[in-house]
């Protein structure tokens, strides 16, 4: 039975944390071993590439007119490929080998566990219990990285003890970027450095045991799967999918030609960009005033006027004026049966599919958004289409001409942003580039925004959202 008792102060160290904005944390001096990374088996060899390579750096290559076009703000690229550019360089040594442990129970399960007695003695501040909305079944699919639907983020190694003070048992150490299920915030042993007496029930598993401690608050961050955001989506994006087919913004690469700017700015005030965009404008002609809609985003055609297509773009007010040529009626989204959204605040995301009438989810589990950069955009936020499936695609190093790796199982949604696999930096041996192989996990997926505009998985559940997706039939949104 856990119990819970009277603490004492022992000598803390305060460090700072390289990479981490965070601020200052206990120091923690237990460190677990770290296992090598897991590889999945390598699908072509270099050789077997060799007339892809060609055909894809084809492929990234910008309009020749806009090829060197210099942007004022710092963070336009000059060509598409730098968006996904050396997209692992900095995680590849901080990934190396961390695994999780995770606990296959949802928090709502968990919760239900605790015992009376811990309730009655532990002075509770909150619980965890986000739940599935009703509305949505539960038919989960892929299970490899299983975690409770509430979870923290492991800031600073930390230790684990048996109850909420520092002269309790340590009975596990969890790493930095680690993640494992939570149950509740309780009350503990104040710290006076930090001004806190905020402590963390946690759950895990460990060799099919399931354990329970307790974290200090600082060392960690909570978060969860924003389910009722999530369902709220999904009702609204299937509402309008039944009203009719849905078009979008057709403009990779500005291969229908790149907007004007706005006011002499390469980005709107809605945190859009120019470049891979189309102008909405207030009316059928060419003006001043208007906003950048990006790439992939789906819209209802209402009408045609003059080389113009009156829009209303799903999850906007009001409605747009658009060049035709940036509009494609050809590959709509007829049926919707399919869903990824994205959390850009939680970096997580949840996956969804209708049948019966009524949406199930089939698979969660955490993700790595883009981060604003020199060569690096944010994700977009909104409603988009599943364009196209690539099994792999070629990223060059930032500013250059020259591959350094690619991503493997693909799904692009707008411009360059795509769903994708962990990374793959080529080895250059005796001046040739070698292919170390697919790799499977990295720990800092996620943690923080890291990517160049895409959004990381574990390789495994890209190759099961790159073999599930229909394109056509499915759509990506990406929430906050």
């Amino acid at each position: 039975m856990r119990k819970l008792f009277s603490f004492i102060i022992i000598v803390l160290v305060t460090v700072n944390i390289v990479g981490c904005s965070q601020g200052l944390f206990l120091w923690e001096t237990l460190v677990i071993p770290q296992p090598e990374d897991q590889n999945v088996e390598e699908v072509q060899s270099i050789e077997e590439e060799q007339p892809i390579v060609g055909e894809i750096v084809e492929d990234v290559q910008e309009d020749e007119q806009y090829q060197n076009e210099q942007y004022e703000d710092g963070q336009e690229a000059n060509s598409e490929q730098q968006l996904e550019d050396n997209s692992n360089q900095n995680q590849i040594d901080a990934d190396e080998g961390i695994a999780q442990e995770t606990d296959k129970k949802t928090t709502e399960e968990i919760v239900e566990e605790i015992s009376q007695e811990d309730k009655k003695t532990a002075e509770i501040i909150r619980e965890f219990n986000t739940a599935l909305p009703a509305e949505i079944n539960m038919n989960i699919k892929y299970d490899k990285y299983p975690i409770g639907f509430d979870y923290l983020l492991i800031l600073k190694a930390a230790k684990v003890r048996q109850g909420p003070g520092l002269d309790e048992e340590v009975i596990h150490v969890f790493q930095a970027n680690e993640k494992v299920s939570l149950i509740a915030e309780v009350k503990g042993e104040y710290i006076d450095k930090w001004g806190s007496d905020s402590w963390y029930q946690i759950e895990w598993k460990e060799r099919s045991e399931t354990k329970t401690g307790f974290v200090y608050a600082p060392l960690a961050e909570v978060r969860r799967f924003q389910f009722d955001k999530m369902a709220e989506a999904l009702r609204f994006l299937k509402e309008e999918s039944n009203r009719g087919e849905l078009a979008h913004i057709s403009n990779y690469k500005n291969v229908n030609g790149i907007p004007p700017k706005l006011n002499g700015s390469t980005w709107d005030g809605f945190g859009y960009r120019r470049s891979q965009s189309a102008a909405g404008h207030d009316s059928p002609q060419k003006g001043k005033n208007f906003r950048y809609i990006p790439d992939g985003m789906l819209l209802h055609v209402l009408e045609e006027r003059d080389g113009f297509t009156k829009v209303k773009v799903i999850g906007w007010e009001g409605e747009y004026w658009v060049q035709s040529k940036y509009i494609n009626r050809k590959n709509t989204l007829k049926e919707l049966r399919k869903v990824i959204i994205i959390d850009r605040k939680f970096q997580n995301e949840a996956v969804f599919e209708f049948s019966g009438g009524k949406w199930s989810l089939i698979s969660y589990t955490l993700a790595t958004t883009g981060k604003n950069g020199p060569y690096s955009l944010e994700t977009p936020l909104g409603y988009y289409m599943a364009i196209q499936k690539r099994d792999r695609f070629f990223y060059f190093k930032d500013g250059t001409q020259e591959i350094a790796g690619y991503s493997p199982y693909s799904i692009r949604f707008s411009g360059g942003g795509y769903i994708h696999g962990v990374p793959v930096n080529y080895i250059i041996k005796e001046g040739k580039q070698i292919d170390p192989g697919m790799k499977e996990y990295a720990s800092t997926i996620g943690t923080i925004p890291l990517s160049h505009m895409c959004v990381r998985n574990y390789t495994s559940h890209a190759k099961f959202l790159y073999d599930w997706v229909e394109i056509g039939n499915s759509a990506i949104i990406v929430i906050e």
